[in-house]
């Protein structure tokens, strides 16, 4: 058989908090139950998914699938985009925050993720591609970017061993509250519109969810061929953090909070001379101390295995 009418499996064992390793049985029978014939990699660190995800579309592999949670699809877009090929993408969500999953109507159970894999119904989607930090060069990302009250909460979070998913950020959550995250001065240029301010929470969303809770983009869809930029347009007080997380949960920060402000584009510079930013992309560490961020759009750039056409 050639590799062209093959699927290749990348699976997080850490992923969960070490929980993925217990699911590969489980992953290759309901493969089997389909009759797929799938060969399959447990990455072994950092940026092993990417590496394995190249190498597999390189090698013609028809698709490949991240078994793991953002940070594994993030490893694997990246190998597949790297590529350039056409190499279709399917998820198993099995990690702690599985938010880009949820925004794709993929879902959490195993045999059903499978079987969404097996109808071959691949569609096209936005991908985001960041430059900055860690990645001078670039990295791409399917779900967001996020600066200083999301970045904060989101490394707090992956700190706690023995809390996982919802319980984790809602955790550090309360930290933050209690270390409030300073506020950046920035220069924030969509799409040649120019934004001077001063701001503690700005998330560049190609997804809606972050932190297996947080609605940070309400109005945000894969295939619009549009970033959804969603700020506070001044530094957010103690006493507002509350309300301002609270909304979250809903999605009604720009009805509820007047400090927050939507904008869309496909090219959104972030610039502090200051070179304090927290900068995070799909849950994963871009910089603690960053003067410059460039995220940009390429619309309709992946084939994937997906629920929802639109939102």
């Amino acid at each position: 058989m050639k590799e062209r009418d093959k699927v290749f499996v990348i699976i997080n064992p850490n992923a969960s908090k070490g929980r993925g390793a217990g699911k590969v049985q489980k992953i290759k029978a309901c493969f089997e139950e389909h009759g797929i014939h799938a060969d399959f990699y447990l990455t072994k660190c950092e940026n092993d998914g990417e590496k394995a995800s190249l190498e597999a579309c390189l090698k013609g592999y028809s698709t490949v699938v991240a078994a793991g949670g953002d940070g594994a699809v993030n490893e694997v877009v990246n190998g597949i985009m790297k590529s350039g090929t056409d190499t279709e993408m399917g998820i198993i969500p099995i990690g702690r925050g599985n938010d880009f999953a949820w925004m794709a109507g993929i879902p959490s159970d195993i045999t059903q993720a499978v079987q969404l894999i097996a109808r071959r119904q691949a569609r096209k989607i936005d991908v985001g591609y960041l430059e900055g930090g860690r990645f001078p060069s670039g990295r791409y990302f399917l779900n967001g970017t996020g600066f200083g009250f999301e970045p904060a909460i989101n490394f707090k979070a992956g700190e706690y061993r023995h809390l996982n998913g919802m319980p984790s950020y809602i955790v550090a959550f309360f930290h933050c509250l209690v270390h409030l995250p300073v506020s950046y001065k920035v220069k924030m240029t969509i799409d040649g519109r120019v934004f001077n301010l001063e701001s503690q929470q700005i998330s560049v969303s190609n997804g809606r969810r972050m932190g297996s809770a947080f609605i940070l983009a309400p109005h945000a869809a894969l295939d619009d061929g549009l970033l959804d930029i969603v700020f506070s347009n001044r530094p957010v007080v103690r006493r507002e953090v509350i309300p301002m997380v609270l909304s979250f949960f809903r999605g009604t920060q720009l009805e509820k909070c007047s400090f927050m402000q939507e904008e869309r584009g496909r090219e959104v510079l972030i610039e502090s001379a200051e070179e304090n930013m927290k900068i995070h992309t799909d849950g994963e560490l871009v910089s603690l101390s960053a003067g410059r961020c460039l995220v940009r759009l390429l619309p309709s750039s992946l084939n994937l295995h997906y629920t929802r056409s639109s939102f």
